[in-house]
C-alpha cells in the first residue's frame, strides 16, 4: 500500500513511443505528461495503450498555442498567448481555448498545461515571453480566464502557470534558479493578479514556478515553500484545487537540493503533483523517499488528497464542435488580429518585393518561412532565406539580391536568448541600400529596440506559427489592416 501511495503525488515522463510498463508498475504513478518525442508516429494509440494499463491514469500535455505545443503533428498550430492578447478579445481567447482543449481530448489526453498566467513586465525574460498575454495584469487575468474556460467547455481540464509568476525574472528556471526581488505590495499588484482572479474563479489547477521571491519566502523558491504554496495559495488566496509543480529536474530544483529531498520538500510545501523527468533512476529516487517519508514526514492522509485531486482532473464530457476547416479558420484570425503594426502604409506591392525568410530553430516544430509563403500570399514577390543567424555570406548575398528590388521585406525574431548578431548586420546591410525597408518581427514584438534607425515599417506577429507568416504577408498585401495593440510593456 506504501508504494502505490508515494505514486499518488507522481507524474512520470518516458523517452520514445514505447511505454515504459515495468517503471508504470512500480511506481503506480497518478500520471503522465507526454512530450512531443512521445506524439510523432502513433499518438492516439500510445495514449489508449497508456488508458488500457490505468483507466484512472491521468494524462498531461502542453497545449499552449505558439512555441509550447506538445502535440503537434496533424494537428492546426495555434498563435501563441501574446497574439491573444493583442486582440484583446475574451471570446476569441475563449474560442482558441477550447479548440487547443479538443485538440487535447481528440488525442484522449485529461490535462492542458495551460493557461500562462505570467505577466511578462521584463522584457529580457528569457523563456516566457509571447507565452504570455502581456504585461498589463487585467489583461492577463481577463484573457487568461477566458481561454481557461474554453479549456474546459472541451472537457479537458486547464492548468494556470507558473504560481507566483515568471514574468519578471531575467534567469531561465530550467538552468537556474531565478530571484524577484519586489515588495509583496509589488507582487499583489502585479504577479499575483492573475492568480488571484483565478483562485477566485474555482479553476481546478495551478502549477508553481521554481522561482525564489524573498517578499514571501526568503529560504525556499516557490516550489518548496510552505508559506507560499499553503499559507499564500491554499490560506489566503483560497485556490481549492491541485497545486502541480513544474518540472522537478529543471536546474532550479535538482541542481540545488536533489531528485528525492525536492520531491519530499514539494510535498511538504502543499504540492499535489510533482512533474518528474524521462530519467528512471531519478522516478524511482523520488518514489523511494517518498515511500520512506509516508506515515512519518508526509501524513498518508495527504497521499489520499493528492490522489483525489488527480482523479478529479480526469477528462470530463465536453463540447469540441470544430471540424479541421473550422480549427484552421479560427487559427487565422487568431493570427491576424494579433498583428501589430507600429508604422509604415499598407499595403505594399508584390512585384519588385524582395522578402528575407529566416530559417528558425525547429526545436519547437518546423514552420515556413516569410520566404516561403511570398510568392503566394504577397503576390509577385520573390523570396531569399537565411539562417537564423545569418553569416557574413549570407549577409552579402542577401544584399546582392536586393540590388534589383524596388523594397526589401526582412524577417526578425528573438524569443529565447538575444537578438542574433547575424539579424542586426542583416538590418544595417539592407537599410544603407536606402530602399523602403519593412521589418516583421516574428517573435518577442519588440525587435525595433535592436535596430538602428527607422525602418520604413513595422509589424509584429506574436509568434512563428504558418498562420502568423500568412498574416504577415496577407497585412502587407491589404487583405485586412492589422488592429493590434501593443501589450508587451515599455514603448514600443
Amino acid at each position: 500500500m506504501a508504494a502505490a501511495q508515494a505514486g499518488n503525488f507522481m507524474v512520470v515522463s518516458f523517452r520514445g513511443e514505447a511505454v515504459p510498463y515495468e517503471l508504470l508498475k512500480k511506481v503506480r504513478p497518478a500520471g503522465v505528461i507526454l512530450y512531443p518525442s512521445n506524439l510523432r508516429q502513433d499518438p492516439q494509440g500510445l495514449v489508449r495503450r497508456l488508458k488500457a494499463f490505468d483507466p484512472n491514469l491521468l494524462l498531461l500535455v502542453d497545449q499552449e498555442g505558439g512555441p509550447f505545443t506538445s502535440y503537434r503533428e496533424g494537428v492546426v498550430r495555434f498563435p501563441a498567448a501574446m497574439a491573444l492578447g493583442a486582440a484583446g478579445d475574451p471570446v476569441l481567447a475563449e474560442r482558441v481555448g477550447q479548440a487547443l482543449g479538443c485538440q487535447v481530448r481528440r488525442l484522449g489526453a485529461d490535462v492542458n498545461l495551460a493557461p500562462v498566467l505570467d505577466v511578462n513586465v521584463n522584457p529580457e525574460n528569457p523563456i516566457i515571453g509571447i507565452r504570455s498575454f502581456g504585461a498589463d495584469p487585467e489583461l492577463v487575468a481577463q484573457m487568461g480566464l477566458a481561454f481557461a474556460k474554453g479549456v474546459l467547455r472541451s472537457g479537458a481540464t486547464p492548468v494556470g502557470k507558473h504560481f507566483p509568476g515568471h514574468g519578471d525574472t531575467a534567469t531561465d528556471s530550467h538552468l537556474d534558479l531565478p530571484r524577484v526581488d519586489k515588495p509583496l505590495e509589488a507582487l499583489e499588484r502585479v504577479e499575483l493578479y492573475p492568480f488571484r482572479r483565478y483562485a477566485e474563479a474555482g479553476m481546478p489547477a495551478l502549477m508553481s514556478a521554481h522561482i525564489l521571491f524573498p517578499a514571501l519566502d526568503p529560504k525556499l523558491p516557490a516550489t518548496l515553500s510552505r508559506p507560499i504554496l499553503t499559507g499564500l495559495l491554499r490560506q489566503r488566496l483560497g485556490f481549492q484545487g491541485a497545486i502541480l509543480t513544474d518540472d522537478m529536474a529543471m536546474g532550479a530544483i535538482k541542481r540545488r537540493f536533489g531528485a528525492g529531498e525536492a520531491a519530499l520538500k514539494a510535498v511538504q510545501a502543499g504540492a499535489d503533483l510533482l512533474l518528474l523527468e524521462p530519467d528512471e533512476k531519478a522516478i524511482l529516487e523520488v518514489h523511494d523517499r517518498l515511500t520512506r517519508a509516508l506515515g512519518k514526514e508526509i501524513p498518508k492522509e495527504r497521499a489520499q488528497a493528492a490522489k483525489h485531486r488527480a482523479l478529479s482532473l480526469l477528462a470530463k464530457k465536453g463540447e469540441c464542435p470544430f471540424t479541421q476547416s473550422e480549427e484552421e479558420a479560427l487559427a487565422l484570425e487568431a493570427a491576424r488580429r494579433g498583428v501589430v503594426r507600429l508604422f509604415g502604409d499598407l499595403p505594399i506591392r508584390g512585384p519588385g518585393t524582395l522578402v528575407v525568410g529566416l530559417r528558425l530553430s525547429d526545436r519547437y516544430g518546423a514552420e515556413p518561412t516569410l520566404a516561403d509563403l511570398a510568392g503566394r500570399f504577397l503576390p509577385g514577390s520573390r523570396g531569399l532565406n537565411l539562417g537564423e543567424d545569418p553569416s557574413e555570406g549570407e549577409v552579402a548575398q542577401a544584399v546582392a539580391a536586393a540590388q534589383g528590388a524596388e523594397r526589401i521585406v526582412l524577417t526578425t525574431f528573438h524569443w529565447l536568448g538575444g537578438f542574433r548578431e547575424g539579424q542586426k548586420a542583416l538590418y544595417r546591410a539592407l537599410a544603407a541600400l536606402g530602399k523602403p525597408l519593412y521589418v516583421v518581427a516574428l517573435g518577442n514584438p519588440d525587435d525595433l529596440r535592436f535596430l538602428p534607425g527607422r525602418p520604413a515599417g513595422y509589424l509584429a506577429t506574436h509568434g512563428y506559427r504558418a498562420v502568423q507568416v500568412r498574416a504577415a504577408l496577407e497585412a502587407l498585401a491589404g487583405v485586412f489592416t492589422p488592429t493590434g495593440r501593443w501589450v508587451f510593456g515599455g514603448e514600443p
